[in-house]
């Protein structure tokens, strides 16, 4: 019997001692005590800190939009969605996209750069691959900021391809982090 009570007081004083909420937590409360003290220019800067350290826990790319578009986007969030996957043959496919998740490298003079290889793959309507074209094309971009805010437009050219519904899968190989991240998108090529 002693035991039990001993055991009951045990997971007691566990279930009632409270967990350190980490390092995301600690940033979120440190944020919050900027605003409390007035300090909104150092409230942004600690935000910026915290969505880093949210970013930098993704072990591969991420990415949060990636989408067939109209026309080459011209900004983050400055695209035109197509409205339909059908292409006709030889006509260029636009995609756009988000990635997050990746590093920074350090071209000098205070600048930074975003840099991924595209690789493509085609996949037929059962799933077979047709083309694999590793390093197909670059991304990159240099900047006097850390940009969490990346977007890239690839356009891809199928000449020659029949008619018919294909799967694209482009993957971006980060060339600062070594981290690597994949999307589908469903196409159809027509007469």
């Amino acid at each position: 019997m002693t035991r039990l009570f001993a055991w009951a007081a045990l997971t007691a004083l566990l279930l009632a001692t409270p967990a350190h909420p980490g390092p995301i937590a600690d940033a979120a409360a440190a944020i919050e005590g900027k605003l409390a003290a007035k300090d909104p220019a150092g409230a942004v800067d600690a935000a910026r800190d915290l969505f880093a350290q949210v970013l930098n826990q993704s072990p591969t790319l991420g990415f949060t939009q990636s989408l067939l578009i109209a026309e080459t986007a011209t900004g983050y969030g400055v695209f035109n969605a197509r409205a339909s996957n059908q292409f006709k043959k030889g006509e260029p496919i636009l995609i756009y996209c988000e990635p997050y998740g990746f590093g920074y490298g350090t071209p000098g003079a205070g600048l930074y750069s975003v840099n991924f290889v595209v690789d493509l793959q085609v996949l037929d309507a059962s799933g077979n691959q047709l083309a694999n074209a590793p390093d197909a094309t670059e991304y990159n971009m240099t900047s006097r900021h850390q940009n969490r805010e990346v977007m890239a437009n690839i356009t891809y050219s199928l000449d020659g391809i029949p008619v018919g519904q294909y799967t694209l899968v482009t993957t971006l190989h980060d060339k600062n982090s070594g981290k690597s991240g994949s999307f589908q998108t469903a196409i159809e090529i027509t007469p």
